[in-house]
């Protein structure tokens, strides 16, 4: 025994990616400070070493002036009254003549020998005053202590600006990110609520999260102007389709209540012409689907759209004559086109049909044509009973007729496959009508010059 199915509610859209997005900045934030720390810290200890380094430098050439001015002995003599002072400020000096007798010391031990630097980091000059030599040290202590400060002081204050970044762009991808949660949480509502449902615009129209939203509004409208087209479209068939097979069948149990020869032939007869009807409908169908999806471009060449006119006009002279309506064409001796000759005849074709059949007698049909930009401009104009405006918006629907053409044969798709073709071609077609004084179609169609 099967259970049904449980629907669960929907809850809160889950969106993970704000705290992956936080997360993944923490982590960049931190590699980032560190980063900056480390340069920060090595550079304040360059800094600090120069210092001592200048320091040492300021008071070796103080006793130099002293040796320059008044000799060794004023020197030693100088160094005992310093002495106070040297520890003080962590200072150590060393005086030794030449001979390796030590005359003074003051601090650390220093070595008699040359270098520059002793090993708890303490910098070490080495300056000649006549046959003595004097040692001088700075303490690093002093430099340690700073950096010590200065690396607490950068790690408190890169931790508060770490978290103060983290809070900022948590609380900005909150910001950025709801309008993509709301967009997730609008398509999963379209099964509920219908694809005619627009996104409200959260943000600016020039922003990037805006032209996605009007994107997707217009892909929806898009969607569902398509999704009603072919609803109107299946409805519309099945409702002419409705009719020759009715027809067919109440033909052929007629035809099979009698059980007469002549009436079985005639019911067949009669099908066969409602099939043939019904075959040209679907066909008619397949053409404009076939138009819309794809016209080969290899079928296109280099036509002339006078010469194309002209044929396309030379099939309705005669009824044009029985009906005496006056056909005229106004139309220049070249207009070179890169088209599919074959569906271009077919789209003049159809319009002069169109109004051939709304065009009363003693009316008029004017074809006229010329260049307008880089388009040649065609339009095929009638005399005829015109269209309704409420019907003019629709006039390019598939299986639309209006109340005024359902009494004239057609299927309603002659100008659903016009358009395709034209714009099929890059082109573009209008109407505009005026009840009971006239219609005129406009195609503007790329010129190849």
């Amino acid at each position: 025994m099967y259970s049904e199915p449980v629907n669960k509610p929907e809850g809160k859209v889950m969106t993970p990616t704000k705290s992956v997005l936080t997360l993944w900045y923490g982590v960049i934030m931190m590699v980032i400070a560190v980063g900056l720390g480390a340069v920060s810290y090595h550079l304040f200890e360059e800094e600090l070493v120069s210092r001592d380094a200048k320091l040492l430098r300021v008071v070796n050439n103080n006793m130099n002036r002293i040796f320059v001015s008044s000799g060794q002995d004023k020197l030693l003599k100088v160094l005992e009254r310093d002495r106070y002072f040297l520890r003080l400020s962590g200072y150590s000096a060393s005086l030794w003549e030449q001979d390796g007798e030590l005359l003074y010391h003051e601090g650390v031990d220093l070595p008699f020998s040359e270098t520059r630097r002793l090993d708890d980091g303490s910098l070490v000059t080495h300056k000649n005053f006549g046959s003595q030599t004097l040692v001088l040290s700075l303490s690093s202590n002093l430099r340690f202590e700073e950096l010590a400060s200065f690396r607490n002081v950068m790690l408190m204050t890169l931790l508060a600006l770490w978290a103060i970044s983290i809070l900022l762009v948590a609380w900005l991808n909150d910001r950025m990110l709801k309008p993509i949660r709301k967009l997730v949480e609008h398509v999963k509502s379209l099964q509920r609520k219908g694809l005619q449902d627009q996104l409200p615009l959260s943000s600016s129209k020039n922003s990037e999260l805006g032209q996605l939203t009007l994107l997707f509004n217009q892909q929806m409208s898009r969607i569902d102007q398509l999704i009603r087209s072919l609803e109107d479209t299946l409805n519309a068939a099945a409702h002419d389709l409705r009719t020759p097979l009715t027809r067919m069948r109440l033909s052929a149990e007629k035809a099979m209540v009698n059980n007469d020869p002549e009436a079985l032939k005639e019911s067949l007869m009669d099908c066969l012409e409602e099939s043939e009807r019904m075959l040209s409908m679907v066909n008619s169908l397949l053409d404009v689907a076939a138009v819309e999806q794809h016209l080969d471009a290899r079928d296109r060449t280099q036509a002339n759209l006078s010469d194309l006119i002209t044929e396309a006009g030379q099939l309705y002279e005669y009824l044009a004559e029985e009906k005496s309506i006056h056909l005229q064409f106004q139309i220049p001796e070249s207009m070179t086109v890169l088209a599919s000759p074959n569906r271009l005849r077919q789209v003049f074709a159809n319009l002069l049909d169109n109004a051939m059949k709304f065009t009363p007698e003693q009316g008029s049909i004017v074809v006229s044509a010329g260049r307008e930009g880089d388009s040649w401009k065609v339009s095929v104009s009638d005399s005829g009973r015109g269209i309704a405006e409420a019907d003019l918006p629709h006039i390019f629907d598939r299986l639309y007729r209006g109340d005024a053409s359902r009494k004239t044969p057609g299927f309603g798709l002659g100008l659903s496959l016009v358009k395709a073709i034209v714009e099929a071609h890059n082109g573009k077609i209008s109407a505009m009508s005026i009840e009971r004084k006239g219609t005129e179609f406009t195609c503007l169609l790329p010129a190849s010059e």
